[in-house]
């Protein structure tokens, strides 16, 4: 066999051979990469909060002219709701409740120095979707304490904003949550005096949130007018990371608050840039196996007046191409294993400079890459295996 060997290896072009190899090098190289830097990445986007591990988004309608002056409703029909509702994406949906009746709260000087008075609003929400965790989150009418979560930022505003232009006290969270607030809400020609307890701030949700409970029993007892529709909605999201998200906010021109849309944002361009690179990875590895097939192509057309010899010297089919199998399996295998050593250098680099900016960064295996690696080169030799069998039968 080594003979045949030496009178089949006569025409083989090592140039072209060579070529094949560095070109489908570089195409697999950046193939495996991009999904590795994927894979490496989308925890950031896509990874739930430790203690929060759930996304979600407030969304709202636009405010138009018309309904700047008035005559035009912005809350959310019970259709509207029941349409986000059965979007894929979406877990659940919490409707916030206002207050139809008039608030006025006020904070005694004893920890601030000062006595504050002013209107207020409350607003509620299902208790499932509040990140305060409280045992105090709870009202019944016969208590004369309502327990009240802060937005984070009101005390940040207050501390780093109104306290410091006056020159007053700075408040702690701990601070805040023993001070006493003087809650009047007034309605139907009756008023109730009633004691506000700051039981936690909100990162979550930027409004002044009471107990659904009591919101429910002071509309009822209190209230003015008919319950308007809801004019904001939570919505507990699967992915915070899925385009749909953004698509069919876009098409109800419906508007969201927060960060999370820039964070879906993110991630959805990350995952069209790392498409678009390993688009350009797969085309340079199908022209790279296109070169090689063709390349095999021709040296057997080169030598078929020698394989049609040794056809007629009694040598099986198998036994010819046995050569040109393993050739093609050794150089397959020595560009896939280059190429994944690559992908390990290079990753290397990029997570160092992750991790300087993202220190929670937790990469993912390579084993997911390295079984991808696997089937590109069974799939690649497979192909090139089938294509020397079919030509020399």
């Amino acid at each position: 066999m080594k003979l045949v060997w030496k009178l089949l290896k006569q025409n083989l072009s090592k140039g072209q051979l060579i070529g094949f190899g560095v070109a489908n090098f570089i195409g697999i190289t950046i193939v495996l990469l991009a999904l590795q830097f994927y894979f490496d990445v989308s925890p950031m986007f896509t990874q739930k909060d430790n203690l929060l591990k759930r996304d979600f988004f407030v969304i709202t309608k636009k405010v138009g002219v018309m309904g700047a002056l008035g005559q035009e409703t912005s809350g959310f029909s019970p259709a509207e709701i029941g349409e986000i509702q059965a979007q894929s994406f979406v877990k659940e949906v919490g409707a916030f409740s206002s207050s139809q009746f008039a608030v006025f709260g006020g904070v005694s000087g004893e920890l601030t120095g000062q006595t504050f008075r002013t209107e207020m609003f409350f607003e509620s929400v299902p208790d499932n979707f509040i990140d305060v965790q409280s045992k105090a989150w709870k009202f019944s009418p016969q208590d004369d304490a309502v327990p009240i979560i802060i937005p984070k930022n009101y005390l940040d505003l207050y501390n780093f904003g109104f306290a410091e232009a006056r020159r007053m006290p700075k408040i702690s969270e701990g601070l805040a949550t023993m001070v006493g607030m003087d809650i009047v809400i007034m309605g139907g020609g009756r008023s109730l005096p009633l004691k506000g307890k700051i039981v936690g701030f909100s990162s979550r949700i930027n409004t002044i949130l009471v107990p659904q409970s009591f919101m429910e029993w002071a509309n009822k007892h209190y209230g003015e007018g008919a319950i308007k529709q809801p004019a904001r909605l939570m919505l507990e999201v699967s992915n915070i990371a899925d385009p749909n998200i953004a698509t069919f906010f876009k098409e109800r021109g419906y508007e969201v608050e927060g960060e999370n849309q820039a964070v879906g944002r993110m991630a959805f361009f990350m995952r069209l840039f790392v498409g678009i690179v390993a688009g350009v990875g797969v085309l340079i590895c199908l022209l790279s196996i296109a070169i090689l097939v063709l390349s095999i192509y021709l040296l057997i057309e080169k030598n078929m007046q020698k394989l049609q010899n040794l056809r007629l010297l009694g040598y099986s089919a198998r036994a010819v191409t046995r050569r040109y199998e393993w050739l093609s399996v050794g150089i397959n295998l020595l560009v896939h294993c280059g190429a994944l050593g690559c992908v390990v250098f290079l990753r290397s680099y990029y997570l160092s400079h992750l991790q300087q900016v993202w220190s929670g960064l937790e990469s993912s295996s390579l084993w997911a890459v390295a079984g991808i690696a696997c089937l590109m080169f069974i799939a690649v030799t497979a192909l090139n295996i089938i294509v020397i069998r079919k030509k020399v039968k």
